[in-house]
């Protein structure tokens, strides 16, 4: 897919630019070492601009909120992308300071109020952000959000996960969606949407599988979940199998297109959308720890919604892989790209998730396993 140079950049926030989107901020022990030792480059590189993120503060509250009142509800935050965490809107406010546009497409029952980045829908605008009604001078709040799939995707799960095609400009996409509020208890449609501050709710595909995500690890729900590795900045990782539920097969028709990742305190904090091919706007030839260090307009200049550098690799190989979200024997197969090749979209609802430890780690920014069982590295 061609890349459109009048897109943002969302790589400009590296270079000191405010960019459009908004921003704000086992193997061989020789072979861990130089991922190590990879990991601890990018954190470097990003160090100077992740402690310069501005705080922002956050709002109490003793009684029960609906979209009525001026306090925000769940989630107050939002950003994205991995290491870059660009700020986005969390609710309708920010989302005009940010050049999110209503778009005039329907309200969705399931999801809310379609608003677009600078109205496009595209390949390199390819997320829709979901919100309630504005009423008057009160806000709309998120309620959902949403990512077209261009290209290469898993078809059996088309109607369940995805949904059937669609067409825009840049060609025929499917569009995955998670539901951030209860489209059964609430319409999401009319400024009488209401519900407490604190309920937490997601839900994969809420007009088609409609598969609830729980809010916090101690759920019962989250016993068809395999629970994967912890990462700094990221979280607690768990996968689920369409098939095995909790019994990963490793296939890429298998796996959940979406992976939650929970706080030390078993909150929900961070979700990322799964593509079992590329997706971002990566030239052949851009180094991704170069990159880092020294932006250029040719590779990171180009970067769309979907996390920086390339992707993850299939294979338990490189700096970055698949299976690094995961603990002990981890063998992904199936990927829609040669040499396979996964893309993800991370989605942030805490304030500094780039703040975020693993508990009894000791491998500084890489990958940690409480049971000490990782998946074993290829030469």
């Amino acid at each position: 897919m061609a890349s459109h140079p009048d897109y943002p950049s969302e790589s400009q926030s590296l270079i000191g630019v405010r960019n459009e989107n908004g921003t704000n901020s086992s193997g061989k022990k020789c072979e861990r070492w130089t991922i190590a030792a990879g990991v601890l480059i990018i954190v470097v590189a990003f160090s100077s601009y992740l402690l310069g993120l501005p705080k922002r503060s956050s709002s109490t509250t003793k009684e029960p909120l609906s979209d009525m009142s001026t306090e925000p509800l769940w989630p107050k935050f939002l950003s994205s992308q991995v290491l870059l965490y660009n700020e986005r809107p969390a609710n309708t406010s920010q989302a005009v300071a940010l050049d999110w546009v209503k778009s005039d497409e329907p309200c969705e029952p399931t999801l809310g109020e379609p608003w677009l980045y600078k109205g496009r829908r595209g390949f390199n605008t390819s997320v829709t952000l979901y919100f309630t009604p504005e009423d008057g001078d009160v806000a709309g709040s998120l309620s959902g959000i949403e990512v077209d799939i261009y290209g290469y995707l898993e078809k059996n799960l088309v109607g369940t996960y995805f949904s059937e095609a669609k067409t825009s400009e840049d060609g025929t996409y499917h569009s995955l969606a998670v539901a951030l509020r209860n489209s059964a208890k609430e319409d999401l449609c009319s400024k009488s949407a209401k519900r407490n501050v604190h309920d937490k709710y997601l839900a994969i595909a809420p007009g088609l599988k409609n598969e609830e995500i729980p809010a916090h690890n101690s759920s019962p729900l989250l016993g068809t979940w395999k629970e994967g590795s912890c990462i700094p900045g990221m979280g607690n990782h768990w996968f689920k199998d369409t098939v095995g539920g909790k019994n990963l097969s490793f296939k890429a028709e298998n796996t959940v297109p979406i992976v939650p990742m929970y706080d030390n305190d078993g909150t929900i904090m961070a979700i990322f959308f799964l593509a079992t091919s590329k997706k971002q706007n990566w030239a052949p030839g851009c180094d991704c720890l170069a990159e880092i260090r020294a932006p250029t307009p040719e590779c990171l200049g180009t970067s769309n919604f979907w996390d920086p550098c390339e992707g993850l690799n299939q294979a338990n190989k490189g700096l970055l892989y698949i299976c690094n979200n995961l603990c002990g024997e981890c063998d992904f197969t199936g990927s829609g790209a040669t040499p396979g090749m996964y893309t993800t979209m991370h989605w942030f609802f805490n304030e500094q998730p780039q703040n975020f430890e693993c508990v009894g780690s000791n491998r500084g920014p890489m990958s940690y396993c409480p049971s000490g069982l990782y998946p074993t590295l290829l030469p």
